[in-house]
């Protein structure tokens, strides 16, 4: 699937912030990986919210890693070459103002995107505040 203005609604610049243990930790990508950076050291931390016309989100990369989306595709969380299909795409769910989770869809439906035991992975479902971000823009 190629992302066109048409199947983009709408694009946030935000930070995500891991909850629970991981706190004061962020998503982050850097050197082509996805990782947990304590505190925000520049670009790396920031990502671009794309909602999409389906009411799935993508989330882009900028900086050196600009138009890499956060993938979860092959059962694994890397960064792709643009969107593919649905393993770029999330459904983000809201669980209080700022505080959002999200799932995969695709092979990986019922998988969410951790951070739990200071790791980045995909956990079987929302377990708790290891799946859970803080949204920041």
């Amino acid at each position: 699937m190629e992302l066109t203005k048409e199947n983009v609604e709408t694009a946030t610049v935000v930070l995500l912030q891991a909850q629970g243990k991981e706190i004061g930790q962020f998503l982050s990508h850097g050197n082509g990986d996805v990782f947990l950076q304590n505190g925000i050291k520049g670009l790396g931390e920031v990502f671009i919210l794309e909602t999409l016309s389906n009411n799935r989100v993508a989330l882009k990369c900028i900086s050196k890693e600009s138009g890499l989306y956060l993938s979860h595709a092959f059962d694994k969380l890397w960064l792709q070459n643009g969107i593919q299909g649905e393993g770029e795409e999330w459904e983000m769910v809201v669980h209080s103002p700022n505080k959002v989770s999200f799932n995969c869809y695709g092979k990986e439906v019922g998988k969410t995107l951790s951070h739990a035991f200071d790791k980045m992975w995909l956990q079987d479902g929302y377990q708790g505040e290891g799946e859970l971000w803080e949204m920041q823009d």
